[in-house]
């Protein structure tokens, strides 16, 4: 008798459970729109593992989370993490403002068709989540489209997938509109980091000068690792040198990052630029792992139509930014600032004691013309 009751009970549990299951089940599927999707937001953005972003001219980008917490760009790049970091707090605090009106749905629907970003953003959930309770775990998406701003700028026209009507959204508190956040284009999202390595990790480094290859030199660590030599293209060791620029030099490896990549070269300016090859540096780490920067110079272009030049104060070339390509890879072409690299391009000379010469290009410098 009792062992029949205690069945009985067992099954009545059973029972209950799997009522509040399918309860919970359908209650996921019933609709056009669940209940979650009734808003743009993301609740965890922690369970994020996976963002797709296209727009109507072939653009598009896949964001991806690591083990490591960290993000890449379509299967390949490291990302930049403040920029991905940005992103998952829009998704997670954007808020629909209103409904757009009823007599602009019409016109806003035909833009949203046209040029409206779509982003899909895949998430973990689970089938039962109740509080701190959370069973039978899976993969979800929420889908939807953002279109142009609104006449205020502050705001963007959107819309669900699988809803009719397009809404406003707005981020509380920023004053702007939202989509240049969710950027379709892979340099936005992509690391512009070149090298990045600590004084200790650095193993040697070779910078060749092919417009004065006397000024080519080598620095390498010492046998005894405690610090650094310095070789001219001969292999003869310079000593002594001054030892707070080869410092200043190698610092500029924990973070060296070029300005964009240059995307809509025609092949005639791709072989002009790769006429102009002035500089290489090799950079080689204590896991023998090396990164060569190769330097082209940027011809100066005048608008000789409009204006008229002094041409002997004009410089050939110009003397902010130069082009470089990476570990030899000529389909990618990089914009890079002297200003980031001016103290990795010096010359040999400029290591020597009280040498003369100066910071080459002397960015830092006023010229003076006329003198």
């Amino acid at each position: 008798m009792k062992a029949k009751k205690k069945n009985l009970i067992i099954a009545i549990i059973m029972l209950v459970l799997l009522t509040i299951v399918s309860v919970l089940l359908l209650s996921k599927k019933s609709g056009t729109i669940d209940k979650e999707a009734k808003s743009f937001a993301i609740a965890d953005t922690s369970a994020v593992f996976q963002i797709f972003i296209a727009d109507a001219n072939q653009h598009q980008v896949l964001l991806q989370r690591q083990e490591d917490n960290s993000w890449i760009v379509n299967h390949v790049y490291p990302a930049m993490q403040p920029n991905v970091e940005d992103l998952l707090a829009c998704m997670t605090n954007v808020v629909m403002k209103a409904p757009v009106a009823k007599n602009a749905r019409e016109n806003i629907n035909r833009q949203m068709a046209t040029g409206a970003l779509k982003v899909e953003i895949y998430y973990t959930d689970y089938h039962i989540n109740i509080g701190k309770l959370k069973f039978w775990k899976y993969k979800n998406k929420k889908v939807y489209y953002i279109g142009q701003q609104t006449m205020d700028n502050l705001g963007n026209y959107a819309l669900l997938e699988g809803a009719k009507i397009p809404c406003v959204v707005y981020l509380p508190g920023f004053r702007g509109f939202i989509r240049p956040k969710y950027s379709p284009l892979e340099d936005n999202w992509r690391s512009h980091n070149i090298v990045k390595l600590k004084l200790s990790q650095i193993q040697k480094v070779e910078s060749v000068d092919f417009e004065n290859p006397q000024q080519s030199f080598r620095i390498e660590k010492s046998a005894d690792q405690r610090h650094f030599d310095i070789f001219n293209q001969e292999n003869m060791q310079l000593i002594p040198y001054d030892t707070l620029k080869l410092l200043d030099h190698l610092s500029d490896y924990r973070d060296l990052n070029y300005e964009m990549q240059e995307t809509e070269l025609t092949e005639e300016e791709t072989n002009d630029i790769f006429s102009r090859k002035f500089k290489e540096i090799t950079i080689t780490d204590i896991d023998g792992k090396t990164t060569k920067i190769t330097m082209f110079k940027i011809e100066t272009v005048l608008n000789t139509e409009e204006y008229d030049y002094n041409m002997a104060i004009v410089d050939a070339f110009n003397r902010d930014k130069f082009y470089a390509i990476i570990n030899d890879n000529q389909t990618e072409i990089f914009l890079c600032q002297f200003f980031v690299f001016d103290r990795i391009v010096q010359p040999l000379d400029y290591y020597f004691i009280d040498s003369p010469q100066k910071a080459n290009p002397s960015l830092r410098e006023i010229k003076e013309y006329g003198n």
